[in-house]
């Protein structure tokens, strides 16, 4: 069956899953990024890395109103992490209804093809998304078991383990951390991977 790639992103309030919570959830069609998929997520509890929120918090839309809250502002040396999950419980989607969605999206836009999940790096957001389909949703996670390391994909393209995708020159100094906007980044990096190994 032919492959329809899915890129995905996630932010999270530390480094593994179960013990720290998705924060939010954004994808697209690899080749199409107009197809999209965003949820922010309420957390599983208030743990969390203090750095690892600066980051996450930086593109969550139920903040927006609030940036001018230097609690609330990643780069504030008043940022306040727990608020900000205070907010993600107040104003994100229950875990089970994400992932509900979030399968059901895939189904749709992949319908007649393989499903295959891509990101850079599929270990850190892989984890995430595997975990949660594993403990919030009733079906089979859609991408199984195993999905595609947009920067290993390109190493094989260049033939060199240092390279990286962000020579590509497509992203800029750094992503913008909001995971939809990361999400479609990585689309079109992947995009780009693809077409040099078609013409290899």
């Amino acid at each position: 069956m032919e492959k329809k790639y899915i890129s995905f992103d996630i932010e999270a309030s530390g480094p593994t899953p179960g013990k720290y919570s998705m924060l939010s959830l954004g994808a697209c069609v690899v080749g199409d990024t107009s197809t999209q998929f965003y949820r922010e997520i309420k957390p599983l509890n208030q743990n969390h890395i203090v750095s690892a929120m600066r980051v996450g918090a930086k593109g969550l839309r139920c903040l927006d109103d609030l940036k001018h809250n230097p609690e609330f502002d990643p780069e504030s040396e008043k940022f306040n992490a727990k608020k900000v999950l205070e907010v993600l419980q107040e104003k994100g989607d229950e875990p089970s209804k994400v992932m509900q969605e979030y399968a059901d999206w895939t189904r749709k836009v992949t319908e007649g093809f393989k499903p295959v999940a891509a990101a850079a790096p599929i270990k850190f957001d892989g984890m995430f998304t595997s975990w949660y389909f594993d403990n919030f949703y009733d079906g089979n996670n859609p991408f199984g078991h195993t999905g595609e390391d947009i920067n290993s994909m390109y190493r094989g393209v260049t033939g060199s383990v240092q390279s990286h995708i962000v020579e590509l020159g497509i992203r800029g100094e750094d992503l913008p951390h909001n995971a939809l906007e990361d999400a479609i980044i990585q689309a079109e990096e992947f995009e780009k991977v693809l077409s040099l190994l078609q013409n290899k």
